[in-house]
């Protein structure tokens, strides 16, 4: 017999656990182009080998007044997508250090995050599985309430139909009003593709990348105008992806003159700028944790194409030093010419310490260079931002406190592989409410933006080789699963998403709820209305656990703003 479950998108499934029944408070609600997102949990235990089920969905629209269920004209239907939710390896599930409690497993497993488009017929089996389902009303869409049946048939029978009711609320929420970055890596694409870095192909299947990474959240995006010198080993190397083709001529007067051609660049803006992208992040101009060495950087040199500099160049190497002094004005004036230098951030080194010496060498050597420039780093140590070596301090969310405490103008957060403590994180192995909080933690603290290392890595543990995502979630044993990448690298060049950009889509979505309900009521307000449904104060170590605080306080943020209608 079959069963099936109406569940919230906050759980997950296939963990040898039976799935708890929504508490969500029917009907759910969605504002104009807000893409909202359930699941349904459904096994059978009588099900014998080669069962296999179809899914199908119809909408409805409640009449006025009080006809009842309407049925509705196809191009007057909402959007609704039904993905299966597939799961994958975890051989790496957390860090030894991760004792905290909330977690839902800690061994290797196989466990759900992978979403593929139900095209075809679903296999049955007696463990629990579930389809995740996206209602997402258009920006013309008519306000009111709205039935989705969900038809789980074989061979015309059906076996269960499910049906959800959405409030549609008549309006738009306001764009995320910080900036939201996850690196972007332009060689997981030409690896794992196989196809030529800048060819057509690969601009074709970049814009399917960035699409996505628009339509979840992301409004600012890296920029590889060196091949970026990230997750790399000493003495190896990532593949070539420089956006910027330099050409080295003679020496004149002791300096080599170079010529630059931003072609690439411009069309790797102007894509990101189609689909939404209005900030960038210009990559590392020098390597990771202390700034030790140039990255790799390739040009031709008398008809030949080759490595100028790498790891064997010192970051103080008087010829690098040259070759930034001709390449940064030649990209500021690019930019400006471009109308995009205040939107434009600038990087020296990621994660530098205290003992690093060269990371203050390095900056000064280029200070100048980038005069009213904004500089952005992930640091963990106040001092840094005391010293003036950052004009924009990206503290991790486990030491955050003292920039919280002395509070620069401008703070942002992130998390990666080594927050697993306590703090908010995307882990496969956590609980997604622990996802989902984020969004309402950014706003309470106030953080101007937020920042991951990882949309896309599709490398082992300091790139040491190149591995199928489908195969290995966590590179290689490297990091905690589902760190290093938000999506998979679906066939023909289209993403597939994981429960994990889903989840951190609705955080951005709550943010954004939030925010548009403070210019209704006023900060303080709303302030009042988080604290009152938390019952305590909030912090990036201290929050409510579980998912209820965070889907009665949305509730509650809608109502409020359908009120104002």
């Amino acid at each position: 017999m079959l069963e099936a479950v109406l569940i919230s998108s906050l759980e997950k499934v296939g963990l040898g656990q039976d799935p708890s029944p929504l508490k969500e408070t029917l009907p759910l609600n969605a504002f104009l182009e807000e893409n909202m997102s359930f699941q349904i949990a459904f096994r059978d235990v009588s099900a014998g080998d080669g069962t296999r089920i179809a899914v199908d969905h119809k909408v409805q629209q409640a009449g006025k007044p009080e006809g009842g269920w309407q049925e509705m004209l196809p191009e007057k239907v909402p959007t609704v997508r039904i993905r299966q939710v597939l799961p994958v390896m975890c051989r790496r599930s957390c860090n030894p250090e991760a004792v905290d409690e909330n977690y839902l497993f800690r061994d290797a497993r196989m466990a759900p995050d992978l979403l593929r488009d139900v095209d075809e017929e679903v296999a049955l089996t007696d463990q629990w599985q579930s389809l995740w389902v996206d209602f997402c009303p258009e920006k013309e869409q008519e306000p009111g309430l709205y039935r989705v049946m969900i038809r789980l048939t074989e061979n015309e029978h059906t076996f269960r139909e499910c049906a959800v009711e959405v409030r549609v609320i008549g309006r738009t929420l306001p764009a995320l009003p910080i900036l939201h970055t996850e690196w972007f890596h332009c060689d997981g694409i030409v690896d794992y593709y196989g196809v030529e870095a800048f060819s057509e192909e690969f601009w074709r299947i970049f814009r399917n990348f960035v699409r996505v990474y628009v339509k979840r959240g992301g409004n600012m995006i890296y920029v590889p105008v060196l091949t970026p010198p990230l997750d790399t080993e000493v003495g190896l190397e990532r593949t070539t992806i420089q956006l910027v083709k330099v050409e080295r001529e003679e020496e004149e007067e002791k300096e080599y003159k170079y010529i630059f051609d931003f072609s690439n660049l411009d069309r790797y803006l102007e894509i990101c700028r189609s689909e939404g992208i209005r900030q960038f992040e210009i990559c590392h101009l020098f390597t990771q944790w202390g700034a030790t060495a140039a990255p790799k950087v390739m040009a031709w040199v008398d008809g030949v194409y080759r490595k100028i500099f790498g790891w064997d160049t010192s970051s103080d190497d008087p010829e690098y030093l040259g070759f930034l002094r001709a390449l940064i004005p030649s990209l500021k004036a690019f930019l400006t010419g471009k109308g995009l230098m205040e939107q434009t951030y600038f990087h020296i080194s990621d994660e530098p310490n205290l003992t690093s010496v060269q990371y203050q060498t390095a900056q000064g050597a280029v200070r100048n260079l980038l005069k009213n420039c904004t500089l952005i780093e992930a640091v963990s140590d106040y001092e840094y931002y005391e010293k003036g070596l950052v004009d924009i301090p990206v503290c991790a969310t486990d030491h955050i406190e003292p920039f919280l405490e002395k509070r620069p103008p401008v703070l942002w957060s992130y998390y990666c592989c080594s927050q697993s403590v306590e703090v908010p994180n995307r882990f496969i192995s956590m609980p997604s409410w622990r996802n989902r909080i984020y969004g309402i933690l950014l706003y309470w603290l106030k953080i101007d933006g937020f920042l991951h290392w990882g949309f896309n890595f599709y490398n082992s543990i300091l790139s040491r080789k190149k591995i199928n995502p489908y195969e290995s979630v966590d590179a290689d044993d490297g990091f905690p699963a589902g760190d290093p990448f938000l999506v998979y690298p679906g066939e023909g060049g289209i993403p597939e998403e994981s429960i994990r950009i889903m989840v951190q889509d609705e955080a951005i979505r709550d943010y954004r709820a939030l925010y548009a309900l403070e210019e209704r009521l006023g900060r303080e307000k709303v302030m009042e209305l988080i604290r009152e449904e938390a019952g305590m104060e909030l912090s990036f170590r201290q929050y409510p656990k579980g998912e209820d605080f965070i889907l009665g306080l949305r509730r509650k943020v809608d109502e409020l703003l359908a009120e104002a209608l």
